[in-house]
């Protein structure tokens, strides 16, 4: 019973960062943060649990009036707060302020459960090697977006001034490189830039292993970041030389050799710095333990009460143990409101979800009887990055003289189609590839052939002209008022609670169009494009 409602709370948080950490390359190194903190938590148990510690119970009476209201204050405020986070986590469980929220409600449960059960020291020593998992949670998209964009240009531009001072011409456009042979794209040379993120998560976890002090812990982190930029510098170039002399087509060859010995050079980097922290880490105490050693030979006093470094304020060694009833009527309680937790938001989305009606099934069918059409491969790079069930891509020439091309992916009813259909966005996508938004984005509601398409139009500048781009990001099930201008808004994402879960099948739709001066003629051509692109089939999609 005392692991139960506990466990819980950890496979919940486990199910739903496994998505993010399986469809998203930047965060797969998020499978072995579980692990490595299982060590640290098993590291730390093997290091205060001495056999010859005399034990003596728990009394947490000795905690004042303020601090037993305050810790059962917080525990209160977490185990409440699991009720609306799981409220919206069922609709949009790619939504990473909640995925937060999750990581924070079952650390923090969990330490309080320990503070009961063990007292304040356990749980002091097991703080650090219980909340490590929050280095393998998502960062949320407005710090995240920012930061990447920002380094792997910097990574970028780096690149090209290195290969300008070797003679090698090159030209930087947004995070992608253009050498005489092609241009060398994002997926190509690889920013390299999670090591970024796993770089924090190397350098925390060496400071813990090692028992680093505070400052040499600190002084890793920063140390690791710039290994990586390093070593990420050096990736890039070696491939933009490979794509400049064998052609673009020349990388896949080298990517992945490159990419692992990049990344155990900077691991090996990175773990040789904080060997040698470690090791003036152990001078010092050495040293500290000496002074520490002449100076209580010289007194005849020895503090009897400290072992391994720890000790409490009441002179209590190692770690205490409890009688558990405490904390058997704390996971007890727990267990019920769990409970009642999911089986309240289970028949919430059942009775909303019993309200959807059936709607068309609609997909999109390509007209080859331009001779200018042109159907675009899909790289096995974007199918394992979108996962989608269907997909296709087309472009062609009007008489007019523009130019259209057409993206099309499909996914299935499952809970990937909400992580997945709502990741690549215009506003992310094309000011990477050095394209900048004008205006936008601009809600624009087209019927065709009965089926409501929500399209988002963007204009973004150049070097050809303006590019009027719409995206459509199409939800079975979903009304006219589920719809909203700025797909990441707050609202939009609450607003799920109300619609239902949205992993009834999804589809995103995205044109791109370019030759047209005036925004409104761009509009109404769309408008006819789609009246053909558009085919409706004759069953019922299913919501």
């Amino acid at each position: 019973m005392l692991a139960l409602p506990f466990t819980f709370l950890w496979v919940r948080l486990l199910n739903n960062l496994r998505l993010e950490w399986s469809t998203d390359p930047q965060y797969s190194y998020g499978w072995t943060v579980p692990i490595l903190s299982l060590g640290l938590v098993l590291r730390r148990c093997h290091r205060t649990q001495p056999s010859q510690i005399q034990h003596e119970p728990v009394n947490n009476d000795f905690l004042s009036s303020r601090d037993q209201k305050i810790l059962w204050l917080l525990i209160a405020g977490l185990a409440f707060f699991y009720l609306p986070t799981r409220l919206v986590e069922a609709a949009t469980p790619e939504w990473r302020p909640i995925q937060w929220l999750l990581g924070f409600e079952a650390i923090g449960l969990t330490l309080c459960a320990i503070r009961i059960g063990k007292g304040q020291d356990w749980m002091s020593k097991m703080a650090f090697p219980i909340s490590f998992l929050l280095v393998a949670i998502p960062w949320p998209t407005l710090i995240e977006a920012p930061i990447i964009q920002c380094l792997t240009r910097v990574n970028v531009g780096i690149v090209v001034e290195i290969l300008g001072a070797l003679g090698v011409p090159t030209a930087q456009h947004g995070n992608a490189i253009e050498v005489a042979t092609g241009m060398v794209g994002i997926e190509d040379a690889c920013s390299g830039i999670r090591s970024f993120q796993s770089s924090l998560m190397i350098s925390l976890f060496l400071g813990e292993f090692y028992r680093l002090g505070r400052f040499r812990r600190i002084l890793l982190i920063p140390a690791s970041f710039l290994l990586a930029i390093v070593f990420n510098v050096c990736r890039t170039s070696i491939l933009t030389l490979v794509a400049t002399k064998k052609g673009t087509a020349a990388i896949a060859e080298y990517h992945d050799g490159a990419g692992i010995t990049i990344l155990l050079a900077c691991f090996a980097t990175t773990w040789g710095v904080a060997l040698f922290f470690a090791s003036r880490e152990r001078k010092g105490m050495n040293a500290k333990v000496r002074g520490t050693a002449v100076q209580n030979s010289g007194s005849g006093a020895v503090d009897k009460h400290t072992w391994n470094g720890y000790s409490n304020s009441k002179g209590h060694i190692g770690t205490p143990v409890t009688g558990y009833s405490i904390l058997n009527r704390f996971a007890l309680a727990l267990f019920v409101w769990l409970v009642v937790v999911e089986v309240s938001v289970e028949l919430w989305y059942k009775i909303r979800e019993s309200q959807f009606k059936p709607v068309p099934n609609w997909s999109v069918a390509f007209s080859e009887n331009n001779p200018s059409f042109k159907s675009l491969p899909i790289g096995e790079k974007s199918r394992y990055l979108l996962r989608f069930d269907d997909g296709k891509q087309g472009q062609w020439n009007e008489s007019d003289g523009t130019l259209w091309q057409v993206f099309y992916y499909d996914w299935l009813p499952g809970r990937v189609a909400g992580y997945l259909a709502k990741r690549h966005t215009p506003e992310i996508c094309m000011p990477a590839v050095g394209y900048k938004l004008r205006s936008g984005p601009e809600l624009l509601l087209l019927k065709v052939h009965d089926v409501l398409l929500p399209m988002r139009c963007y204009i973004f500048e150049s070097p050809g002209g303006p590019l009027d781009v719409y995206q459509c990001r199409w939800e079975a099930g979903a009304g006219k008022e589920a719809y909203v201008a700025q797909e990441s808004t707050r609202f939009n994402l609450v607003r799920a609670i109300w619609a239902g879960r949205g992993n009834h099948g999804q589809k995103v739709l995205e044109i791109v169009v370019s030759g047209f001066a005036d925004p409104e003629e761009a509009k109404q051509a769309l408008s006819k494009q789609l009246e053909k692109l558009i085919k409706v089939d004759n069953a019922d999609h299913p919501a």
